[in-house]
Protein backbone atom coordinates (compact mmCIF):
# COMPACT_ATOMS: atom_id res chain seq x y z
CA UNK A 1 0.00 0.00 0.00
CA UNK A 2 2.57 2.12 0.25
CA UNK A 3 3.88 1.97 -2.76
CA UNK A 4 0.49 3.61 -4.18
CA UNK A 5 1.01 7.47 -4.34
CA UNK A 6 -0.86 9.37 -1.50
CA UNK A 7 -4.25 10.36 -2.59
CA UNK A 8 -4.29 13.74 -1.73
CA UNK A 9 -0.86 14.41 -3.07
CA UNK A 10 -1.51 13.45 -6.22
CA UNK A 11 -4.91 16.31 -6.18
CA UNK A 12 -2.50 18.64 -5.05
CA UNK A 13 0.22 17.84 -8.09
CA UNK A 14 -3.29 18.12 -10.53
CA UNK A 15 -4.47 21.11 -8.58
CA UNK A 16 -0.41 22.91 -8.78
CA UNK A 17 -0.80 22.19 -12.59
CA UNK A 18 -4.25 24.02 -13.05
CA UNK A 19 -3.71 26.66 -10.88
CA UNK A 20 -0.32 27.30 -9.71
CA UNK A 21 1.62 25.73 -7.47
CA UNK A 22 2.36 29.00 -5.54
CA UNK A 23 -1.68 29.38 -5.46
CA UNK A 24 -1.72 25.78 -3.77
CA UNK A 25 0.91 25.81 -1.26
CA UNK A 26 -0.50 29.03 -0.09
CA UNK A 27 -3.76 27.10 -0.07
CA UNK A 28 -2.17 23.74 1.66
CA UNK A 29 -0.96 26.25 4.12
CA UNK A 30 -3.88 28.04 5.24
CA UNK A 31 -5.63 24.43 5.48
CA UNK A 32 -2.82 23.19 7.73
CA UNK A 33 -3.27 26.12 10.02
CA UNK A 34 -7.05 25.31 10.04
CA UNK A 35 -6.28 21.81 11.36
CA UNK A 36 -4.20 23.04 13.32
CA UNK A 37 -5.63 25.33 15.66
CA UNK A 38 -8.96 23.16 15.39
CA UNK A 39 -7.09 20.38 17.23
CA UNK A 40 -6.12 22.74 19.64
CA UNK A 41 -9.60 23.70 20.20
CA UNK A 42 -11.05 20.57 20.34
CA UNK A 43 -7.96 19.65 22.65
CA UNK A 44 -9.60 22.00 25.22
CA UNK A 45 -12.99 20.46 25.57
CA UNK A 46 -14.34 19.88 29.01
CA UNK A 47 -13.36 17.03 31.04
CA UNK A 48 -16.86 15.36 30.79
CA UNK A 49 -16.81 15.70 27.04
CA UNK A 50 -13.45 14.16 26.81
CA UNK A 51 -14.88 10.85 28.70
CA UNK A 52 -17.72 11.21 26.29
CA UNK A 53 -15.35 10.92 23.50
CA UNK A 54 -13.92 8.20 24.76
CA UNK A 55 -15.87 5.83 23.26
CA UNK A 56 -14.85 6.65 19.26
CA UNK A 57 -13.38 3.60 18.20
CA UNK A 58 -11.94 4.61 15.13
CA UNK A 59 -9.55 8.15 14.99
CA UNK A 60 -11.18 9.54 11.99
CA UNK A 61 -8.60 12.63 11.82
CA UNK A 62 -7.10 11.02 9.01
CA UNK A 63 -10.36 10.43 6.90
CA UNK A 64 -11.42 14.05 8.20
CA UNK A 65 -7.83 15.65 6.28
CA UNK A 66 -8.68 14.03 3.44
CA UNK A 67 -12.22 15.16 3.32
CA UNK A 68 -11.11 18.77 4.06
CA UNK A 69 -8.30 18.75 1.54
CA UNK A 70 -10.30 17.32 -1.20
CA UNK A 71 -13.55 19.61 -0.99
CA UNK A 72 -11.06 22.69 -0.24
CA UNK A 73 -9.50 22.10 -3.63
CA UNK A 74 -12.24 21.43 -5.40
CA UNK A 75 -13.68 24.80 -4.42
CA UNK A 76 -10.64 26.80 -5.34
CA UNK A 77 -10.39 25.17 -8.92
CA UNK A 78 -14.22 26.19 -8.96
CA UNK A 79 -13.54 29.97 -7.93
CA UNK A 80 -10.22 30.30 -10.19
CA UNK A 81 -10.53 28.60 -13.13
CA UNK A 82 -12.19 29.45 -16.18
CA UNK A 83 -14.92 27.40 -17.14
CA UNK A 84 -13.38 24.72 -19.75
CA UNK A 85 -10.20 24.57 -17.72
CA UNK A 86 -12.45 23.76 -14.79
CA UNK A 87 -14.00 21.09 -16.25
CA UNK A 88 -10.69 19.45 -17.66
CA UNK A 89 -9.75 19.62 -14.07
CA UNK A 90 -12.45 17.99 -13.11
CA UNK A 91 -12.42 14.91 -15.65
CA UNK A 92 -9.01 14.38 -14.98
CA UNK A 93 -9.22 14.44 -11.07
CA UNK A 94 -12.25 11.69 -11.35
CA UNK A 95 -9.82 9.79 -13.81
CA UNK A 96 -7.80 9.89 -10.70
CA UNK A 97 -10.21 8.90 -7.80
CA UNK A 98 -10.83 5.47 -10.16
CA UNK A 99 -7.14 4.62 -10.67
CA UNK A 100 -6.79 4.93 -6.36
CA UNK A 101 -10.20 3.35 -6.07
CA UNK A 102 -11.62 6.07 -4.43
CA UNK A 103 -14.79 5.22 -5.37
CA UNK A 104 -17.14 8.06 -3.21
CA UNK A 105 -14.57 11.01 -4.52
CA UNK A 106 -15.03 10.02 -7.91
CA UNK A 107 -18.61 9.60 -8.03
CA UNK A 108 -19.02 12.93 -6.49
CA UNK A 109 -16.14 14.04 -8.95
CA UNK A 110 -18.73 13.13 -11.75
CA UNK A 111 -21.73 14.26 -10.13
CA UNK A 112 -20.66 17.51 -9.84
CA UNK A 113 -18.96 17.03 -13.59
CA UNK A 114 -22.48 16.15 -14.95
CA UNK A 115 -24.00 19.36 -13.10
CA UNK A 116 -21.40 22.03 -14.66
CA UNK A 117 -21.25 20.43 -18.26
CA UNK A 118 -24.87 20.41 -19.18
CA UNK A 119 -25.14 23.58 -18.09
CA UNK A 120 -24.31 24.51 -21.92
CA UNK A 121 -25.11 22.53 -24.54
CA UNK A 122 -21.52 23.22 -26.11
CA UNK A 123 -20.43 20.53 -23.02
CA UNK A 124 -23.16 17.81 -24.79
CA UNK A 125 -19.77 15.32 -25.43
CA UNK A 126 -18.19 16.07 -22.29
CA UNK A 127 -21.86 15.39 -20.70
CA UNK A 128 -21.99 11.80 -22.62
CA UNK A 129 -18.42 10.76 -21.37
CA UNK A 130 -18.69 11.76 -17.69
CA UNK A 131 -21.66 9.54 -17.82
CA UNK A 132 -19.74 6.91 -19.05
CA UNK A 133 -16.97 7.28 -16.30
CA UNK A 134 -19.76 7.50 -13.95
CA UNK A 135 -21.19 4.52 -15.34
CA UNK A 136 -17.46 2.44 -14.47
CA UNK A 137 -17.70 3.88 -10.95
CA UNK A 138 -21.36 1.96 -10.72
CA UNK A 139 -20.01 -0.87 -12.42
CA UNK A 140 -17.16 -0.95 -9.96
CA UNK A 141 -19.55 -1.17 -7.27
CA UNK A 142 -21.42 -3.75 -9.06
CA UNK A 143 -24.13 -1.21 -8.75
CA UNK A 144 -25.71 -2.41 -12.76
CA UNK A 145 -29.30 -0.27 -12.48
CA UNK A 146 -27.23 3.12 -11.78
CA UNK A 147 -24.43 1.54 -14.76
CA UNK A 148 -27.21 0.68 -17.03
CA UNK A 149 -29.14 4.17 -16.10
CA UNK A 150 -26.02 5.73 -16.96
CA UNK A 151 -25.12 4.09 -20.44
CA UNK A 152 -28.52 4.92 -21.79
CA UNK A 153 -28.02 8.68 -21.22
CA UNK A 154 -24.75 8.41 -22.65
CA UNK A 155 -25.86 6.58 -25.69
CA UNK A 156 -28.95 9.34 -26.17
CA UNK A 157 -26.14 12.17 -26.28
CA UNK A 158 -23.83 10.39 -28.51
CA UNK A 159 -26.52 8.86 -30.98
CA UNK A 160 -27.80 13.28 -30.76
CA UNK A 161 -24.27 14.11 -31.89
CA UNK A 162 -23.71 11.08 -34.31
CA UNK A 163 -20.63 10.25 -32.53
CA UNK A 164 -19.73 6.50 -33.48
CA UNK A 165 -16.45 5.99 -31.30
CA UNK A 166 -18.87 7.23 -28.29
CA UNK A 167 -22.01 4.80 -28.96
CA UNK A 168 -18.77 2.29 -29.59
CA UNK A 169 -17.55 3.05 -26.14
CA UNK A 170 -20.84 2.90 -24.67
CA UNK A 171 -20.91 -0.86 -26.04
CA UNK A 172 -17.70 -1.65 -25.00
CA UNK A 173 -18.88 -0.79 -21.49
CA UNK A 174 -22.18 -2.69 -21.34
CA UNK A 175 -20.36 -6.15 -21.83
CA UNK A 176 -18.54 -6.26 -18.49
CA UNK A 177 -22.06 -5.49 -16.97
CA UNK A 178 -23.37 -8.64 -19.14
CA UNK A 179 -21.00 -10.78 -18.72
CA UNK A 180 -20.86 -10.38 -14.68
CA UNK A 181 -24.52 -11.33 -15.14
CA UNK A 182 -23.78 -14.49 -16.70
CA UNK A 183 -25.37 -12.59 -20.39
CA UNK A 184 -22.54 -13.96 -22.32
CA UNK A 185 -23.68 -13.68 -25.68
CA UNK A 186 -24.97 -10.28 -24.80
CA UNK A 187 -22.14 -9.57 -23.88
CA UNK A 188 -20.14 -11.00 -26.51
CA UNK A 189 -22.53 -9.17 -28.89
CA UNK A 190 -21.79 -5.51 -27.89
CA UNK A 191 -17.78 -5.63 -27.70
CA UNK A 192 -18.19 -7.31 -31.37
CA UNK A 193 -20.19 -4.38 -32.39
CA UNK A 194 -17.32 -1.97 -30.53
CA UNK A 195 -14.17 -3.53 -31.99
CA UNK A 196 -15.88 -3.34 -35.60
CA UNK A 197 -15.77 0.77 -35.17
CA UNK A 198 -12.59 0.82 -33.21
CA UNK A 199 -11.27 -1.64 -36.48
CA UNK A 200 -12.32 0.99 -39.08
CA UNK A 201 -11.17 4.10 -36.83
CA UNK A 202 -8.11 2.51 -35.73
CA UNK A 203 -8.04 3.31 -32.28
CA UNK A 204 -5.52 1.51 -30.30
CA UNK A 205 -6.32 2.15 -26.47
CA UNK A 206 -9.72 1.10 -27.32
CA UNK A 207 -9.14 -1.56 -29.59
CA UNK A 208 -6.44 -2.93 -26.96
CA UNK A 209 -10.08 -2.73 -24.38
CA UNK A 210 -12.34 -4.57 -26.16
CA UNK A 211 -9.91 -7.42 -27.34
CA UNK A 212 -8.93 -7.87 -23.23
CA UNK A 213 -12.90 -8.19 -22.79
CA UNK A 214 -13.52 -10.62 -25.76
CA UNK A 215 -10.22 -12.35 -24.37
CA UNK A 216 -11.77 -12.42 -20.69
CA UNK A 217 -15.01 -14.14 -22.21
CA UNK A 218 -13.70 -16.57 -24.46
CA UNK A 219 -11.36 -17.51 -20.89
CA UNK A 220 -14.41 -17.86 -18.88
CA UNK A 221 -15.55 -20.47 -21.43
CA UNK A 222 -12.27 -22.80 -21.27
CA UNK A 223 -11.22 -21.20 -24.93
CA UNK A 224 -7.84 -20.76 -24.39
CA UNK A 225 -6.45 -20.56 -27.32
CA UNK A 226 -8.81 -17.84 -28.55
CA UNK A 227 -8.21 -15.93 -25.41
CA UNK A 228 -4.38 -15.59 -25.25
CA UNK A 229 -4.80 -14.00 -29.37
CA UNK A 230 -7.00 -11.04 -28.04
CA UNK A 231 -4.71 -11.30 -25.11
CA UNK A 232 -1.65 -10.74 -27.04
CA UNK A 233 -3.20 -8.24 -29.26
CA UNK A 234 -4.15 -6.51 -26.25
CA UNK A 235 -0.87 -6.21 -25.19
CA UNK A 236 0.47 -5.18 -27.86
CA UNK A 237 -1.70 -2.49 -28.21
CA UNK A 238 -1.07 -1.31 -24.58
CA UNK A 239 2.82 -1.57 -24.84
CA UNK A 240 2.41 1.03 -27.91
CA UNK A 241 1.25 3.77 -26.05
CA UNK A 242 2.80 2.06 -22.30
CA UNK A 243 -0.10 2.72 -20.54
CA UNK A 244 0.77 1.28 -17.37
CA UNK A 245 -2.62 0.92 -16.22
CA UNK A 246 -3.87 -1.13 -19.18
CA UNK A 247 -0.74 -3.14 -19.34
CA UNK A 248 -1.79 -4.00 -15.34
CA UNK A 249 -4.76 -5.02 -16.21
CA UNK A 250 -3.88 -7.17 -19.44
CA UNK A 251 -1.16 -9.18 -16.93
CA UNK A 252 -3.60 -9.77 -15.11
CA UNK A 253 -6.17 -11.25 -17.22
CA UNK A 254 -3.06 -13.09 -19.00
CA UNK A 255 -2.66 -14.50 -15.64
CA UNK A 256 -5.91 -15.84 -14.71
CA UNK A 257 -5.62 -17.73 -18.19
CA UNK A 258 -2.58 -19.70 -17.55
CA UNK A 259 -3.90 -20.30 -13.63
CA UNK A 260 -6.74 -22.15 -15.30
CA UNK A 261 -5.34 -24.06 -17.64
CA UNK A 262 -3.33 -24.87 -14.41
CA UNK A 263 0.24 -23.05 -15.20
CA UNK A 264 0.27 -21.82 -12.13
CA UNK A 265 3.90 -20.69 -12.49
CA UNK A 266 3.50 -18.84 -15.21
CA UNK A 267 0.51 -17.28 -13.39
CA UNK A 268 2.75 -16.33 -10.52
CA UNK A 269 4.61 -14.50 -13.13
CA UNK A 270 2.07 -12.40 -14.72
CA UNK A 271 0.50 -11.26 -11.53
CA UNK A 272 3.39 -10.40 -10.16
CA UNK A 273 3.96 -8.24 -13.55
CA UNK A 274 0.42 -6.97 -13.19
CA UNK A 275 1.69 -5.69 -9.50
CA UNK A 276 4.70 -3.87 -10.60
CA UNK A 277 2.39 -1.69 -13.42
CA UNK A 278 0.07 -1.17 -10.83
CA UNK A 279 2.46 -0.10 -8.61
CA UNK A 280 4.10 2.33 -11.33
CA UNK A 281 0.55 3.52 -12.35
CA UNK A 282 -0.88 4.37 -8.60
CA UNK A 283 -3.60 1.68 -9.42
CA UNK A 284 -5.28 0.27 -6.49
CA UNK A 285 -7.97 -2.20 -7.96
CA UNK A 286 -5.38 -4.22 -9.93
CA UNK A 287 -3.69 -4.25 -6.79
CA UNK A 288 -6.06 -6.00 -5.10
CA UNK A 289 -7.06 -8.61 -7.66
CA UNK A 290 -3.42 -9.30 -8.08
CA UNK A 291 -2.94 -10.44 -4.42
CA UNK A 292 -6.01 -12.15 -4.82
CA UNK A 293 -5.22 -13.81 -7.59
CA UNK A 294 -1.87 -15.01 -6.10
CA UNK A 295 -3.53 -16.08 -3.28
CA UNK A 296 -5.95 -18.62 -5.74
CA UNK A 297 -2.97 -19.67 -6.85
CA UNK A 298 -0.62 -20.13 -3.62
CA UNK A 299 -3.99 -22.26 -2.12
CA UNK A 300 -3.85 -24.34 -5.36
CA UNK A 301 0.04 -25.15 -4.55
CA UNK A 302 -1.17 -25.98 -1.25
CA UNK A 303 1.04 -22.74 0.57
CA UNK A 304 -1.66 -22.47 2.82
CA UNK A 305 -0.06 -19.39 4.82
CA UNK A 306 1.35 -17.24 2.10
CA UNK A 307 -2.05 -18.18 0.22
CA UNK A 308 -4.15 -16.44 3.42
CA UNK A 309 -1.47 -13.79 3.55
CA UNK A 310 -2.23 -12.84 0.52
CA UNK A 311 -5.83 -12.79 0.57
CA UNK A 312 -5.71 -10.47 3.23
CA UNK A 313 -4.22 -8.16 1.82
CA UNK A 314 -6.75 -8.11 -0.88
CA UNK A 315 -9.59 -7.92 1.71
CA UNK A 316 -8.20 -4.35 2.81
CA UNK A 317 -7.79 -3.00 -0.57
CA UNK A 318 -11.48 -4.34 -1.74
CA UNK A 319 -12.99 -2.88 1.71
CA UNK A 320 -11.52 0.26 1.13
CA UNK A 321 -12.94 0.80 -2.79
CA UNK A 322 -15.92 -0.96 -1.89
CA UNK A 323 -15.43 -3.67 -4.46
CA UNK A 324 -18.37 -6.03 -2.98
CA UNK A 325 -17.82 -8.83 -6.12
CA UNK A 326 -13.86 -8.94 -5.44
CA UNK A 327 -14.66 -9.11 -2.07
CA UNK A 328 -16.94 -12.27 -2.57
CA UNK A 329 -14.01 -13.72 -4.50
CA UNK A 330 -12.34 -13.36 -1.63
CA UNK A 331 -14.36 -14.82 0.50
CA UNK A 332 -14.64 -17.61 -1.49
CA UNK A 333 -10.73 -18.46 -1.94
CA UNK A 334 -10.39 -17.94 2.11
CA UNK A 335 -12.75 -20.52 2.19
CA UNK A 336 -10.87 -22.78 -0.05
CA UNK A 337 -8.09 -22.36 2.26
CA UNK A 338 -9.73 -22.89 5.31
CA UNK A 339 -12.10 -26.22 3.73
CA UNK A 340 -8.61 -27.73 2.46
CA UNK A 341 -6.92 -27.00 6.44
CA UNK A 342 -9.93 -29.30 7.53
CA UNK A 343 -11.68 -26.13 8.96
CA UNK A 344 -14.99 -27.04 7.67
CA UNK A 345 -17.30 -24.43 9.80
CA UNK A 346 -15.70 -21.34 9.30
CA UNK A 347 -15.21 -22.56 5.58
CA UNK A 348 -18.94 -23.15 5.08
CA UNK A 349 -19.41 -19.48 6.30
CA UNK A 350 -17.00 -17.84 4.16
CA UNK A 351 -18.52 -19.85 1.07
CA UNK A 352 -22.15 -18.70 2.17
CA UNK A 353 -20.92 -14.76 2.44
CA UNK A 354 -19.70 -15.30 -0.79
CA UNK A 355 -22.98 -17.02 -2.00
CA UNK A 356 -24.82 -14.13 -0.29
CA UNK A 357 -23.07 -11.27 -1.95
CA UNK A 358 -23.05 -12.47 -5.35
CA UNK A 359 -26.35 -13.11 -5.30
CA UNK A 360 -27.46 -9.89 -4.05
CA UNK A 361 -24.90 -8.34 -6.94
CA UNK A 362 -26.04 -11.00 -9.99
CA UNK A 363 -23.20 -12.00 -10.60
CA UNK A 364 -23.84 -15.49 -11.92
CA UNK A 365 -20.05 -16.97 -12.48
CA UNK A 366 -18.40 -15.84 -9.13
CA UNK A 367 -22.07 -17.46 -7.76
CA UNK A 368 -21.66 -20.48 -9.72
CA UNK A 369 -18.01 -20.63 -8.82
CA UNK A 370 -18.51 -20.46 -5.11
CA UNK A 371 -21.51 -23.23 -5.35
CA UNK A 372 -18.99 -25.36 -6.91
CA UNK A 373 -16.90 -24.57 -4.05
CA UNK A 374 -19.11 -25.24 -1.52
CA UNK A 375 -20.74 -28.51 -2.79
CA UNK A 376 -17.22 -29.94 -2.55
CA UNK A 377 -17.17 -28.64 1.49
CA UNK A 378 -20.08 -31.08 1.86
CA UNK A 379 -19.09 -34.10 0.14
CA UNK A 380 -16.21 -34.02 2.22
CA UNK A 381 -18.11 -32.90 5.25
CA UNK A 382 -20.43 -36.36 4.23
CA UNK A 383 -23.20 -34.12 3.79
CA UNK A 384 -24.75 -35.54 0.38
CA UNK A 385 -27.66 -33.62 0.01
CA UNK A 386 -26.65 -30.33 0.76
CA UNK A 387 -23.53 -31.76 -1.89
CA UNK A 388 -25.61 -32.65 -4.81
CA UNK A 389 -27.60 -29.45 -4.57
CA UNK A 390 -25.14 -27.07 -4.48
CA UNK A 391 -23.08 -28.57 -7.34
CA UNK A 392 -26.43 -29.13 -9.34
CA UNK A 393 -26.67 -25.28 -8.95
CA UNK A 394 -23.06 -24.77 -10.38
CA UNK A 395 -23.68 -26.94 -13.26
CA UNK A 396 -26.78 -25.21 -13.87
CA UNK A 397 -25.01 -21.37 -14.00
CA UNK A 398 -21.94 -22.90 -15.56
CA UNK A 399 -24.05 -24.25 -18.38
CA UNK A 400 -25.70 -20.63 -18.67
CA UNK A 401 -22.78 -18.52 -19.05
CA UNK A 402 -20.99 -21.53 -21.55
CA UNK A 403 -18.37 -22.95 -19.05
CA UNK A 404 -18.11 -26.62 -20.69
CA UNK A 405 -15.52 -27.59 -19.25
CA UNK A 406 -16.54 -26.35 -15.52
CA UNK A 407 -19.52 -28.05 -16.40
CA UNK A 408 -18.03 -31.34 -17.27
CA UNK A 409 -15.91 -31.24 -14.24
CA UNK A 410 -18.95 -30.90 -12.09
CA UNK A 411 -20.55 -33.78 -13.72
CA UNK A 412 -18.10 -36.14 -13.25
CA UNK A 413 -18.38 -35.33 -10.01
CA UNK A 414 -21.97 -35.76 -9.46
CA UNK A 415 -21.38 -39.26 -11.07
CA UNK A 416 -19.48 -40.17 -8.14
CA UNK A 417 -22.13 -38.64 -5.47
Amino acid sequence: MSKIKNFIEAIFEISMRYCGEEAIEELREILSHAEKYENELVNKKSNKVKEDLKEDLIDQTPQVRILTYFDNLISYADKHLREVDYLSYLEEVGELCISAGEMVFAKEVFDTLLFESSKNSKYTLLTAQSYLKRAEVFSRQANWKQAESDLSRAKKLFTEKNDKKGLARTSNMYGPIYAEQGKIKLARKHYEDALKVFTKTKDPLWLGMVEANLGIIETVQGSWDVAFTHFKRSLTAFETLSDLKRLAEIRHNMGMLFKNRGELDSAITEFDRSLEYSFSASHLPTVGLAYLAKGDVYAKMEDYALAMEFCNKAMQIFYKIMDRLSLADTYKVKGIIQRDTSNLDIAESYFLTSLRINEENENILNYAETSYEIGILYRKWKKSDLAKKYLKLAKKFFNLIGAKEDVAKVEVILERS
